[in-house]
């Protein structure tokens, strides 16, 4: 089998969510066709698909050293350095590619999340309108909540617990934001993505010795803005909220996956 078969086969593989093997037969055309840009592409699509965006990074500048004008390497990029908490990286290699292809929408809604996390929201969303334009299927429109409304909907998805679980939520402060700050992603090794949901910030009431006597309450981050680019509409976006609340609070009674689906969290 030749190294462009290989890769044709690796791109099926892709396509259909077999990400090993996927990565297997790229890692097999490379050592046929070591400079292949092709092989190594398609390489870095499954290493992404993975999460493992360190390795991507490393094939996909490769690539970019080769084509220095490929559009769609330069927009891959641009999303792992993101995911990475490479803000700034991030950023100018999207305007490398939006100079290229100023309608590629990958790399519009990339570029949209790198302003947006430097406050500029309006500019933001103009990114997300382009990338929606251009692929609604892979870039809803996102559905926007007043602040108020937002919280009102936090609250709602708090009070629907059951009496036994609402009882446990002692020294709890839940609060909304726009976005996760940076000082949280690089608390965590490797960093967290930043397109997270929510985060607990504090101590499992299952990990707490009798003694402990917490000074200053336990915290639940929801991210707002990121609820909403996942959302067209108002009734998506509550649902994202109800489950992304009781996924925060399952973490603060130190519930894990199994428990939160069991016990009606998940």
């Amino acid at each position: 089998m030749t190294s462009n078969e290989l890769v044709r086969r690796a791109q099926i593989f892709l396509d259909q969510g077999d990400f090993e093997e996927c990565e297997a037969l790229a890692r097999r055309a490379l050592m046929m066709t070591p400079d292949s840009s092709e092989a190594r592409h398609v390489l870095a699509n499954s290493l992404i698909e993975q999460q493992r965006y360190e390795e991507a990074v490393i094939c996909l500048e490769q690539v970019v050293e080769r084509l220095p004008e490929d559009p769609v390497s330069l927009a891959d990029l641009g999303f792992c350095l993101y995911e990475m908490c490479r803000f700034d990286e991030a950023e100018s290699i999207l305007g490398r590619a939006l100079e290229i292809d100023p309608d590629d929408p990958h790399a519009n809604y990339w570029m949209g999340l790198c302003v947006e996390r430097r406050g500029f929201v309006d500019l933001a969303d103009e990114y997300f309108e382009r990338a929606h334009e251009r692929d609604a299927d892979a870039f809803p429109r996102p559905h926007r909540l007043a602040m108020a409304d937002f919280e009102k909907a936090v609250r709602e998805a708090v009070a629907r617990l059951p009496r036994r679980f609402r009882r446990e939520l002692t020294n709890l402060e839940i609060i909304v934001e726009d976005l996760p700050a940076e000082e949280q992603l690089w608390e965590f090794d490797p960093p967290l993505e930043p397109s997270i949901f929510g985060l607990y910030w504090g101590t499992p009431r299952t990990e707490r010795g009798t003694s402990d006597v917490p000074q200053l309450p336990d915290m639940i981050y929801i991210y707002k803005r990121n609820l909403e680019r996942l959302c067209e509409d108002r009734d998506a976006l509550v649902e994202e909220i109800r489950i992304t609340v009781l996924h925060e609070i399952g973490h603060y009674l130190g519930l894990d996956e199994a428990d939160l689906e069991a016990s009606g969290y998940a």
